[in-house]
Protein backbone atom coordinates (compact mmCIF):
# COMPACT_ATOMS: atom_id res chain seq x y z
CA UNK A 1 0.00 0.00 0.00
CA UNK A 2 0.95 3.20 -0.83
CA UNK A 3 0.77 5.88 1.80
CA UNK A 4 0.09 9.52 1.64
CA UNK A 5 -1.76 12.11 3.97
CA UNK A 6 -4.62 10.40 4.41
CA UNK A 7 -3.68 7.76 6.12
CA UNK A 8 -1.42 9.88 8.44
CA UNK A 9 -4.61 11.07 10.09
CA UNK A 10 -5.09 8.28 12.83
CA UNK A 11 -1.15 7.30 13.69
CA UNK A 12 0.04 8.53 16.60
CA UNK A 13 3.09 10.83 17.00
CA UNK A 14 6.38 8.82 16.50
CA UNK A 15 4.57 6.24 14.26
CA UNK A 16 3.45 9.42 12.07
CA UNK A 17 7.01 10.62 11.95
CA UNK A 18 8.45 7.74 10.38
CA UNK A 19 5.92 7.46 8.25
CA UNK A 20 5.35 11.11 6.90
CA UNK A 21 9.27 10.68 6.45
CA UNK A 22 8.56 7.77 3.69
CA UNK A 23 6.02 9.74 2.08
CA UNK A 24 7.92 12.95 2.08
CA UNK A 25 10.73 10.88 0.07
CA UNK A 26 8.67 8.52 -1.76
CA UNK A 27 9.16 10.14 -5.01
CA UNK A 28 12.80 9.11 -5.19
CA UNK A 29 12.93 5.55 -3.92
CA UNK A 30 10.53 4.44 -6.47
CA UNK A 31 13.35 2.05 -7.76
CA UNK A 32 14.18 0.70 -4.56
CA UNK A 33 10.74 -0.42 -3.48
CA UNK A 34 10.70 -2.06 -7.11
CA UNK A 35 14.16 -3.79 -6.11
CA UNK A 36 11.80 -5.38 -2.60
CA UNK A 37 9.02 -6.98 -4.78
CA UNK A 38 11.45 -8.46 -6.84
CA UNK A 39 13.73 -10.21 -4.47
CA UNK A 40 10.12 -11.37 -2.42
CA UNK A 41 9.71 -13.25 -5.69
CA UNK A 42 12.73 -14.23 -6.86
CA UNK A 43 14.61 -15.41 -3.89
CA UNK A 44 17.73 -15.86 -6.04
CA UNK A 45 18.23 -12.35 -8.11
CA UNK A 46 20.44 -11.53 -10.94
CA UNK A 47 23.10 -9.17 -9.74
CA UNK A 48 23.01 -6.99 -12.65
CA UNK A 49 18.96 -6.62 -12.18
CA UNK A 50 19.29 -5.60 -8.62
CA UNK A 51 22.07 -2.57 -9.87
CA UNK A 52 19.88 -1.66 -13.00
CA UNK A 53 16.68 -1.20 -11.20
CA UNK A 54 18.34 1.06 -8.58
CA UNK A 55 20.57 2.98 -11.14
CA UNK A 56 17.58 3.83 -13.08
CA UNK A 57 14.84 4.79 -10.75
CA UNK A 58 14.40 8.10 -11.56
CA UNK A 59 15.38 8.62 -15.48
CA UNK A 60 16.64 6.39 -18.33
CA UNK A 61 17.21 2.85 -18.63
CA UNK A 62 13.58 0.86 -17.42
CA UNK A 63 12.07 3.81 -15.28
CA UNK A 64 9.46 2.03 -12.12
CA UNK A 65 6.54 4.44 -12.09
CA UNK A 66 2.93 4.22 -10.42
CA UNK A 67 0.39 4.52 -11.85
CA UNK A 68 -3.23 3.67 -9.63
CA UNK A 69 -1.10 2.47 -7.01
CA UNK A 70 0.03 -0.11 -9.07
CA UNK A 71 3.99 -0.62 -10.27
CA UNK A 72 5.04 0.25 -13.67
CA UNK A 73 7.95 0.05 -16.17
CA UNK A 74 8.59 2.43 -18.99
CA UNK A 75 11.08 1.04 -21.21
CA UNK A 76 13.42 3.68 -22.12
CA UNK A 77 16.99 3.21 -24.50
CA UNK A 78 19.64 4.33 -21.15
CA UNK A 79 22.43 2.52 -20.86
CA UNK A 80 22.87 0.19 -17.18
CA UNK A 81 25.58 -0.37 -15.49
CA UNK A 82 28.02 -2.91 -15.41
CA UNK A 83 28.39 -5.11 -12.45
CA UNK A 84 31.91 -6.37 -11.86
CA UNK A 85 33.04 -9.52 -11.39
CA UNK A 86 35.43 -10.02 -7.94
CA UNK A 87 37.08 -13.20 -6.25
CA UNK A 88 35.33 -13.17 -2.57
CA UNK A 89 37.54 -11.41 0.24
CA UNK A 90 36.99 -9.54 3.24
CA UNK A 91 35.00 -6.49 3.30
CA UNK A 92 38.35 -4.36 3.42
CA UNK A 93 39.18 -5.81 0.02
CA UNK A 94 36.17 -5.59 -1.73
CA UNK A 95 36.40 -2.10 -0.48
CA UNK A 96 39.51 -1.43 -2.68
CA UNK A 97 38.50 -3.96 -5.56
CA UNK A 98 39.67 -2.29 -8.63
CA UNK A 99 36.49 -1.67 -11.08
CA UNK A 100 36.59 0.16 -14.59
CA UNK A 101 34.26 3.43 -15.68
CA UNK A 102 30.89 2.36 -15.10
CA UNK A 103 30.79 -0.57 -12.70
CA UNK A 104 29.44 -1.10 -9.43
CA UNK A 105 30.15 -3.81 -7.69
CA UNK A 106 27.36 -6.16 -6.12
CA UNK A 107 27.82 -7.70 -2.90
CA UNK A 108 25.93 -9.87 -0.65
CA UNK A 109 26.40 -10.64 3.46
CA UNK A 110 28.25 -13.57 4.83
CA UNK A 111 26.64 -14.25 8.85
CA UNK A 112 29.52 -14.88 10.39
CA UNK A 113 28.25 -14.51 13.92
CA UNK A 114 24.73 -13.59 15.32
CA UNK A 115 23.87 -11.78 18.67
CA UNK A 116 21.18 -9.98 20.89
CA UNK A 117 19.82 -6.49 20.44
CA UNK A 118 17.60 -4.31 22.03
CA UNK A 119 14.38 -5.08 19.69
CA UNK A 120 12.68 -1.69 21.35
CA UNK A 121 15.88 0.54 20.15
CA UNK A 122 15.08 2.43 16.80
CA UNK A 123 18.79 2.12 16.15
CA UNK A 124 19.71 5.55 14.22
CA UNK A 125 23.63 5.48 14.63
CA UNK A 126 26.08 2.46 15.48
CA UNK A 127 29.64 2.91 16.05
CA UNK A 128 32.21 -0.15 17.84
CA UNK A 129 34.89 1.49 20.12
CA UNK A 130 37.17 -0.34 22.24
CA UNK A 131 34.86 -3.60 22.47
CA UNK A 132 31.47 -1.76 23.16
CA UNK A 133 28.86 -0.24 20.76
CA UNK A 134 28.26 3.22 20.92
CA UNK A 135 24.62 3.77 19.97
CA UNK A 136 22.08 6.64 19.26
CA UNK A 137 18.72 5.27 19.18
CA UNK A 138 15.61 7.55 17.79
CA UNK A 139 11.86 8.34 17.43
CA UNK A 140 10.81 11.73 19.96
CA UNK A 141 10.31 11.18 23.61
CA UNK A 142 12.16 7.50 23.20
CA UNK A 143 16.02 9.08 22.51
CA UNK A 144 18.85 8.23 23.62
CA UNK A 145 22.92 7.62 23.31
CA UNK A 146 24.11 4.49 25.05
CA UNK A 147 26.93 1.72 25.10
CA UNK A 148 26.16 -1.48 24.67
CA UNK A 149 28.07 -4.82 25.28
CA UNK A 150 28.41 -6.33 21.91
CA UNK A 151 27.85 -9.99 23.13
CA UNK A 152 25.16 -9.82 25.28
CA UNK A 153 23.21 -6.54 23.76
CA UNK A 154 23.17 -5.65 27.25
CA UNK A 155 22.55 -1.65 27.72
CA UNK A 156 25.44 -0.82 29.91
CA UNK A 157 24.85 2.64 30.23
CA UNK A 158 21.58 4.56 28.17
CA UNK A 159 21.74 9.22 28.74
CA UNK A 160 18.07 9.82 27.60
CA UNK A 161 17.58 12.74 25.02
CA UNK A 162 15.22 15.44 25.93
CA UNK A 163 12.24 14.71 24.01
CA UNK A 164 11.84 17.40 22.13
CA UNK A 165 14.83 15.96 20.09
CA UNK A 166 14.63 13.09 17.70
CA UNK A 167 17.89 11.29 17.99
CA UNK A 168 19.87 10.37 14.36
CA UNK A 169 23.29 9.49 13.65
CA UNK A 170 26.78 9.18 15.54
CA UNK A 171 30.10 8.86 15.09
CA UNK A 172 33.53 8.93 17.32
CA UNK A 173 36.05 11.76 17.21
CA UNK A 174 39.09 11.05 19.13
CA UNK A 175 37.59 10.83 22.86
CA UNK A 176 34.45 12.59 22.08
CA UNK A 177 31.08 10.81 20.35
CA UNK A 178 28.67 13.38 17.72
CA UNK A 179 25.24 12.64 17.57
CA UNK A 180 22.94 13.89 15.01
CA UNK A 181 19.11 14.72 15.82
CA UNK A 182 16.67 14.96 12.68
CA UNK A 183 14.77 18.50 12.20
CA UNK A 184 15.77 19.62 14.88
CA UNK A 185 19.33 21.28 13.53
CA UNK A 186 21.21 20.33 16.85
CA UNK A 187 24.42 17.97 17.05
CA UNK A 188 25.32 16.86 20.56
CA UNK A 189 28.80 16.65 21.40
CA UNK A 190 29.54 13.73 24.35
CA UNK A 191 32.80 12.40 25.96
CA UNK A 192 33.34 9.07 24.49
CA UNK A 193 33.75 7.16 27.94
CA UNK A 194 31.22 8.83 30.42
CA UNK A 195 28.60 10.16 28.17
CA UNK A 196 28.70 13.68 29.43
CA UNK A 197 27.21 16.20 27.18
CA UNK A 198 30.41 18.42 26.57
CA UNK A 199 28.21 20.55 24.41
CA UNK A 200 25.66 20.92 21.38
CA UNK A 201 26.34 23.10 17.77
CA UNK A 202 23.84 24.50 14.97
CA UNK A 203 23.24 23.48 11.67
CA UNK A 204 20.97 24.42 8.87
CA UNK A 205 19.63 21.03 7.30
CA UNK A 206 18.21 17.64 8.52
CA UNK A 207 20.43 15.22 10.50
CA UNK A 208 20.47 11.51 8.91
CA UNK A 209 23.78 9.88 9.07
CA UNK A 210 27.37 10.85 10.23
CA UNK A 211 30.88 9.31 9.83
CA UNK A 212 34.69 10.54 10.51
CA UNK A 213 37.36 9.85 7.92
CA UNK A 214 39.89 10.24 10.07
CA UNK A 215 39.61 14.05 9.03
CA UNK A 216 36.35 15.43 8.48
CA UNK A 217 32.74 14.17 9.29
CA UNK A 218 31.05 13.33 6.16
CA UNK A 219 27.35 13.45 6.99
CA UNK A 220 23.37 13.06 5.10
CA UNK A 221 20.50 14.70 5.28
CA UNK A 222 17.82 12.58 2.64
CA UNK A 223 19.12 14.42 -0.01
CA UNK A 224 21.63 13.02 -2.86
CA UNK A 225 24.90 14.61 -1.47
CA UNK A 226 27.24 14.08 1.33
CA UNK A 227 28.28 17.17 3.30
CA UNK A 228 31.76 17.40 4.79
CA UNK A 229 32.06 19.30 8.27
CA UNK A 230 34.78 20.16 10.42
CA UNK A 231 35.09 18.05 13.09
CA UNK A 232 35.64 20.61 15.98
CA UNK A 233 33.56 23.36 15.13
CA UNK A 234 30.83 21.46 12.89
CA UNK A 235 31.24 24.27 10.35
CA UNK A 236 30.19 22.93 6.93
CA UNK A 237 33.53 22.98 4.34
CA UNK A 238 32.24 21.68 1.70
CA UNK A 239 29.84 18.89 -0.27
CA UNK A 240 29.57 16.44 -2.96
CA UNK A 241 26.51 14.69 -4.73
CA UNK A 242 26.02 11.18 -4.78
CA UNK A 243 25.86 9.40 -7.48
CA UNK A 244 24.84 5.85 -9.10
CA UNK A 245 25.58 5.72 -13.07
CA UNK A 246 25.24 9.23 -13.22
CA UNK A 247 21.25 8.98 -11.32
CA UNK A 248 21.39 10.89 -7.87
CA UNK A 249 20.81 8.46 -4.80
CA UNK A 250 18.47 9.92 -2.58
CA UNK A 251 17.76 8.29 1.36
CA UNK A 252 21.62 7.72 2.52
CA UNK A 253 21.12 7.13 5.80
CA UNK A 254 23.23 5.60 8.93
CA UNK A 255 26.82 5.93 7.80
CA UNK A 256 29.88 4.28 8.27
CA UNK A 257 33.70 5.27 7.41
CA UNK A 258 36.33 2.39 6.46
CA UNK A 259 39.51 2.85 4.62
CA UNK A 260 38.28 5.85 2.70
CA UNK A 261 34.96 4.88 1.66
CA UNK A 262 31.40 5.71 2.90
CA UNK A 263 28.91 2.75 3.27
CA UNK A 264 25.53 3.56 4.06
CA UNK A 265 22.00 2.23 4.36
CA UNK A 266 19.59 3.55 2.07
CA UNK A 267 16.65 4.11 3.79
CA UNK A 268 13.72 1.73 3.75
CA UNK A 269 15.68 -1.11 1.81
CA UNK A 270 17.61 -3.88 2.24
CA UNK A 271 20.54 -1.94 0.51
CA UNK A 272 23.80 -0.63 1.63
CA UNK A 273 25.75 2.05 -0.49
CA UNK A 274 29.89 1.67 -0.78
CA UNK A 275 30.38 5.49 -1.98
CA UNK A 276 33.74 6.69 -2.76
CA UNK A 277 34.05 10.67 -1.09
CA UNK A 278 36.06 12.15 -3.31
CA UNK A 279 33.95 11.75 -6.58
CA UNK A 280 30.18 10.55 -4.68
CA UNK A 281 30.06 8.01 -6.92
CA UNK A 282 28.50 4.50 -5.38
CA UNK A 283 31.01 1.94 -6.76
CA UNK A 284 29.15 -0.91 -5.06
CA UNK A 285 25.84 -2.39 -3.64
CA UNK A 286 25.36 -4.61 -0.62
CA UNK A 287 21.89 -6.64 -0.84
CA UNK A 288 21.42 -7.50 2.68
CA UNK A 289 18.22 -9.17 1.92
CA UNK A 290 19.41 -12.81 3.83
CA UNK A 291 19.62 -11.09 7.28
CA UNK A 292 16.39 -12.59 9.11
CA UNK A 293 15.14 -8.79 9.56
CA UNK A 294 11.48 -8.84 11.35
CA UNK A 295 8.15 -7.77 8.87
CA UNK A 296 6.71 -5.88 11.74
CA UNK A 297 6.88 -3.52 12.80
CA UNK A 298 6.95 -1.21 9.41
CA UNK A 299 9.60 1.06 10.77
CA UNK A 300 11.82 -2.25 11.47
CA UNK A 301 14.18 -1.46 8.57
CA UNK A 302 18.08 -2.20 8.22
CA UNK A 303 19.94 0.68 9.71
CA UNK A 304 23.04 0.12 11.45
CA UNK A 305 26.72 -0.29 10.52
CA UNK A 306 30.11 -0.21 12.82
CA UNK A 307 33.19 -1.45 11.43
CA UNK A 308 35.31 -3.81 13.62
CA UNK A 309 38.95 -3.64 13.08
CA UNK A 310 40.18 -6.34 14.82
CA UNK A 311 38.65 -8.85 12.32
CA UNK A 312 37.99 -6.99 9.58
CA UNK A 313 34.44 -7.36 9.93
CA UNK A 314 30.91 -5.40 10.08
CA UNK A 315 28.10 -5.30 12.44
CA UNK A 316 25.30 -4.55 11.10
CA UNK A 317 21.46 -4.19 12.77
CA UNK A 318 18.26 -2.61 12.20
CA UNK A 319 15.34 -0.29 13.94
CA UNK A 320 13.84 -2.21 16.56
CA UNK A 321 15.91 -5.43 15.08
CA UNK A 322 16.28 -8.08 17.79
CA UNK A 323 19.73 -9.56 16.24
CA UNK A 324 23.03 -7.85 15.72
CA UNK A 325 24.88 -9.31 12.99
CA UNK A 326 28.64 -9.69 12.21
CA UNK A 327 29.07 -10.06 8.83
CA UNK A 328 31.45 -9.95 5.92
CA UNK A 329 30.63 -8.02 2.66
CA UNK A 330 31.53 -10.48 -0.17
CA UNK A 331 30.97 -10.84 -4.33
CA UNK A 332 27.44 -11.75 -4.96
CA UNK A 333 27.51 -15.24 -6.72
CA UNK A 334 27.32 -15.32 -10.39
CA UNK A 335 24.94 -18.12 -12.80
Amino acid sequence: MWMNSANLAGMGGSRRIEVRRKVEFLRHTVAVQVLSLFRRHRPVMVAAILVAVLATGCSGGTRPTLTDERLVETPDSAAVPTVAGATAGTAEESAGTALGPGEVEALVVEVLETFPHDATASTQGLELHNGVFLESTGLYGRSDIRRVDPATGSVLQSVPIDEQFFAEGLTRVDDQVIQLTWRENTAFYWDAATLERIKEVSYASDGWGLCYDGSRLIMTDGTPQLTFRDPMTFDETGRIPVTLNGQEVYNLNELECVNGMVWANIWQTELIARIDPATGVVTGLVDAIALDAPTEPENAVLNGIAWDASTQSFYVTGKLWPNMYRVNFVPAPTG
